[in-house]
C-alpha cells in the first residue's frame, strides 16, 4: 500500500466515479465505471489494478468494485470540495446551477484541502458577516450585470483608469437609492470621462461632455455603476 505518492488526477477520477455509482445504484461494476468516465475497458482494468495495489479499492473480476476506508476518505473529500465549490460558483459568482455544477466537477478533485477550506471561509464571511454586506451587495449587482448583458462591461467608477469613457447606469443599493448621485448632478445615461484621484485617494474626478468637473468621494465612486461602451475596460 502506497499512501505517500500522490494519486494522479485520472486515478482520482476513478475513485470519484466509484463513489458516485455506489451512491446512486448501490454498486460500481467495471462496465459502469467505463461508461461513467467514457473510457475503454482495458484502461479501466489497468487503473483499477493500480488503485487496488495501493489499497484504495477492493477489486476482483466479476464483482462490484468497492472503496476501502482509505479510498472512501478521498471520495468524501472530493464530495465536500465539490459542494463547497458549487455553492461558491452559484451563490457568490451567480452562475446558473448547471454551469456551477460543471465548473465544480472539473476542478473539485485537483484542489488541496487547504484551498477548499479557504473557499469555505471566504464564502461564509460574505454570506453571513455584517461587515461584508456592502461587498455582498456589490458582488450581487456585478453578477447581475454580467448575466443580463454579457456583451458589455460594467464597473464602478472607482475601478477605472484615468481617461476611461463610460456611461452612468445607476447607483448601487449600498447608497440607499440614487439621491446621492442626483445631488452630484448625475443621471442614468450621462456620458462621463474618468479623471484622476486626489493625492490622498479621498475622491476621484469625472468630466461630463460639456466640460463640467465633478469630484466624487471615494465611497460614492465605489458605488456608482457605469457601462463601458464596447466592453473596453482598461
Amino acid at each position: 500500500m502506497d499512501g505517500k505518492k500522490p494519486l494522479s488526477y485520472s486515478l482520482v477520477d476513478y475513485i470519484e466515479a466509484i463513489d458516485t455509482l455506489t451512491r446512486q445504484h448501490g454498486h460500481a461494476h467495471t462496465k459502469e465505471i467505463a461508461a461513467q468516465l467514457k473510457v475503454k475497458m482495458p484502461s479501466v482494468t489497468v487503473a483499477l489494478q493500480h488503485l487496488a495495489e495501493r489499497g484504495y479499492i477492493h477489486y476482483s473480476s466479476h464483482k462490484p468494485v468497492e472503496l476501502t476506508p482509505q479510498g472512501q476518505r478521498i471520495a468524501d473529500r472530493i464530495a465536500r470540495s465539490h459542494r463547497t465549490l458549487e455553492h461558491f460558483f452559484q451563490r457568490i459568482l451567480a452562475l446558473p446551477p448547471e454551469t456551477a455544477h460543471q465548473a465544480s466537477s472539473s476542478i473539485d478533485h485537483i484542489l488541496q484541502d487547504d484551498v477548499v477550506r479557504r473557499f469555505i471561509i471566504f464564502s461564509h464571511a460574505i454570506a453571513t458577516r455584517t461587515d461584508c454586506r456592502a461587498l455582498a451587495t456589490h458582488l450581487s449587482e456585478a453578477m447581475e450585470y454580467l448575466n443580463a448583458d454579457p456583451a458589455n462591461e460594467y464597473a464602478v467608477i472607482a475601478t477605472l483608469a484615468p481617461g476611461t469613457q463610460c456611461v452612468f447606469e445607476r447607483a448601487s443599493t449600498n447608497l440607499n437609492g440614487s439621491a446621492e448621485a442626483e445631488r452630484l448632478g448625475l443621471a442614468p445615461g450621462d456620458a462621463l470621462t474618468v479623471g484622476d484621484w486626489a493625492l490622498d485617494q479621498s475622491a476621484i474626478t469625472v468630466f461630463t461632455p460639456d466640460g463640467q468637473r465633478r469630484a466624487l468621494p471615494a465611497r460614492i465612486a465605489e458605488n456608482l455603476w457605469v457601462r463601458i461602451p464596447g466592453g473596453d475596460l482598461p
